[in-house]
């Protein structure tokens, strides 16, 4: 029974955690909408976006060390946090997340001009969202994705310090990463799995979300440049 509510109250944290990052997104992909409701003009609105933004943060965040207070076979987040070998880590991650990206789309037959539908949702929003875009697709959304898909998620369902659940977890992370950028279950739904798949390696090979958050930065960092 004990076990039982650990994991409920862990599955309750995902939720909890999807609700805040689903709040944190509205003022950065509706800026100006939300502005405008609020009665806010520019500055206090930008000031008010990040006081939400840091504590959702650090709730997220929190709700995680919380879970490897109670439970943590695997030794994640451990001390020291940075290290050279961890930080070339992330930039191989980096580079394999360019890699299957390009990779499976050239296999799979796409062309330069075809997107996913997230993606094009992405490129509708980022016409109204200006300058808030960019940071929460380089730097907000990575920070809340690895923290849920990574984090909460290995804590909820593959806790344990075994060979087998660190693969089976990459995969199912790595799968439902991919769902929830593709719902609609197109070709691209691969593309979605393999990014998730290498940043859930990231994390359990360096034992730090850190790093698979800089990889995914990185990544993101891309389509800016």
């Amino acid at each position: 029974m004990k076990k039982f509510f650990y994991f409920l109250g862990n599955l309750i944290t995902i939720v909890l955690a999807f609700i805040l990052y689903t709040i944190v997104q509205q003022f950065y992909f509706y800026p100006y909408k939300l502005r405008k409701s609020l009665g806010l003009s520019n500055i206090p609105f930008v000031v008010l976006t990040a006081i939400i933004t840091i504590i959702a943060l650090l709730l997220v965040f929190y709700f995680y060390c919380l879970q490897l207070r109670r439970s943590n076979e695997q030794n994640y987040n451990s001390k020291p946090h940075w290290q050279i070998r961890k930080v070339l880590l992330s930039l191989l991650g980096a580079i394999m997340l360019i890699f299957v990206s390009a990779t499976i789309q050239l296999a799979l037959g796409f062309n330069t001009e075809q997107t996913s539908t997230n993606q094009k949702l992405l490129d509708q929003i980022s016409y109204q969202a200006g300058y808030f875009f960019p940071v929460m697709v380089i730097i907000v959304g990575p920070i809340f994705e690895e923290i849920i898909f990574r984090g909460l998620f290995f804590n909820t369902f593959f806790n344990k310090n075994t060979s087998s659940n660190k693969w089976l977890g990459i995969l199912l992370s790595g799968l439902i990463f991919g769902y929830a950028h593709d719902p609609g279950l197109t070709k691209y739904l691969l593309v979605y799995w393999a990014l998730g798949c290498v940043l859930a390696w990231v994390y359990t090979t360096s034992k730090d979300l850190r790093y698979s958050i800089l990889s995914h930065i990185i990544f993101n960092s891309l389509g800016f440049l």
